[in-house]
């Protein structure tokens, strides 16, 4: 799957996060979801609880180009994350070509990949996982984008990009399985 990615360079973890901040971090719907339902007071304290979980700030870090993204996309796997893992009963192997084949409808009513469809960020970087025993990319933060990509590609209509998106990778290796399952359930929720 690296194969089909064009390295660019090493970046650090806080290079990394800071762009999912300034995305994600600024948006007030992430920013109310971290403190409604995942209890925590702002959107850093959650998110950096998750890379934590992860160990991300101690984990090498790649950025890559993703030349084609409507064809490279859809064969992500899903993150391990119970809001789209509740949709298939075997979790951690589906890949966002299973969830808008399996699960169109679902996929269609998600206002957040319904925005990301009809207006798609066209300078955007993914954060990912790649499992190297597996030989496979997990998305790790980039879930509504990814399904967009791949619910474009679904319908025939897929996204005409500007410019390359780009993926910032870590890889795992040995068991990816116990990572995985361990980040699904932890679901970032603020510990009690």
């Amino acid at each position: 799957m690296l194969n089909q990615l064009k390295y660019l360079n090493n970046v650090s973890w806080q290079e990394v996060f800071d762009v999912w901040k300034e995305n994600e971090g600024s948006d007030p719907v992430w920013q109310t979801f971290a403190k409604t339902e995942k209890g925590w007071d702002t959107w850093e304290q959650w998110r950096g609880y998750q890379s934590s979980i992860l160990g991300a700030d101690e984990r090498e870090w790649k950025l890559y180009e993703i030349p084609d993204p409507n064809q490279t996309v859809p064969k992500f796997l899903i993150g391990p994350f119970p809001g789209w893992q509740k949709l298939f009963e075997e979790k951690n192997v589906h890949t966002f070509e299973d969830i808008v084949r399996d699960k169109t409808e679902w996929v269609k009513e998600n206002i957040g990949i319904k925005t990301r469809r009809e207006n798609f960020p066209q300078s955007t970087q993914f954060i990912g996982l790649y499992l190297e025993d597996k030989q496979k990319i997990v998305m790790y933060e980039g879930h509504h984008r990814s399904a967009a990509i791949s619910l474009a590609v679904f319908e025939n209509y897929p996204i005409v990009f500007t410019s390359s998106p780009t993926i910032a990778l870590t890889t795992i290796t040995g068991d990816s399985s116990k990572l995985l399952d361990h980040l699904l359930a932890t679901k970032a929720n603020k510990p009690v």
